[in-house]
């Protein structure tokens, strides 16, 4: 005979009350995890969903935006090119402008690149800087500055000298002028128009020329040629033969007490044939 343990029977129930609870809690917060991932994916989605509607919204405009810009500017017959106002403060000419710009009359004002117009008249190596404007309802208007030379580069032997400009851009020799000072004894090879020059010491030439073009040294300092050979100092020979040994230091103060000896020494009838400037003071001179 088989006799039932009631108090085995009474364990496992309450043990099964106690798991019960703890299961049902289980798969609550399950739930709640599930629901809250689905309300992430569906903001996830509702905001990606709007982000590729405001791009469309805003590819549309744009296309609309340019539809209506060519209808009522480029595509416009008012505002067809019927004169070009092209001008320059030096030798180019406005067929020179018109021909470089690629302009015709006809175009549209608003078809018009500007910033290529820019772009291929700067590219001309005589051009320094260029303004172009639109005057509605049919003119285009350019105003360019040209770059002067100051000084010939070169030697001169065949006749063939490039201009250079105070910034150091190398100039055509239609820029240049037979009275402009030479810069001579170049280590820089294969300078052509547009190409800008990188040796220092006609840097340095070409800084003592500027100098040079002030109201107060221009009276007495008139350069005939700047030699640049020598990488201590440079050679100027001026005007009247005199030949000066200036170093490459201190070329303002130095310029300025060669005035002061020059306008000295033709007060007294004296003229000078060479002095050195290399040294800080009692500049050594002969007279010739």
């Amino acid at each position: 005979m088989w006799f039932k343990d009631n108090r085995s029977e009474s364990k496992r129930k309450r043990g099964n009350r106690r798991i019960a609870p703890a299961r049902q809690s289980f798969l609550m917060v399950h739930a709640r995890v599930l629901d809250q991932k689905k309300d992430r994916m569906h903001k996830t989605g509702a905001i990606v969903l709007m982000m590729v509607v405001l791009a469309a919204a805003v590819w549309v405009a744009h296309l609309l935006g340019d539809l209506l810009k060519r209808k009522l500017f480029s595509e416009c017959d008012r505002f067809v090119i019927r004169q070009l106002d092209l001008s320059s403060d030096g030798k180019l000419q406005s067929w020179h402008i018109k021909e470089y710009a690629g302009l015709e009359e006809g175009m549209n004002l608003f078809a018009v690149d500007m910033d290529r117009v820019c772009k291929e008249l700067s590219s001309v190596p005589v051009v320094s800087s260029v303004k172009v404007n639109r005057r509605l309802p049919d003119t285009l208007v350019i105003r360019i500055t040209e770059r002067v030379a100051v000084a010939r580069l070169g030697n001169g032997g065949n006749g063939y000298f490039l201009g250079v400009d105070r910034d150091g851009y190398v100039l055509g020799p239609s820029s240049i002028t037979p009275n402009l000072p030479t810069i001579s004894g170049l280590k820089d090879k294969g300078l052509r128009p547009g190409s800008r020059v990188i040796d220092p010491a006609v840097v340095d030439a070409l800084k003592v020329l500027d100098a040079c073009d002030s109201v107060m040294l221009s009276q007495m300092i008139r350069i005939r040629d700047v030699d640049v050979l020598n990488p201590d100092f440079l050679n100027l020979t001026l005007t009247k033969g005199e030949s000066v040994m200036l170093s490459r230091d201190n070329v303002e103060n130095k310029l300025q007490k060669l005035a002061r000896i020059l306008q000295s020494s033709s007060k007294k009838g004296i003229t000078l044939a060479s002095i050195d400037m290399t040294v800080d003071k009692n500049f050594p001179g002969k007279n010739q």
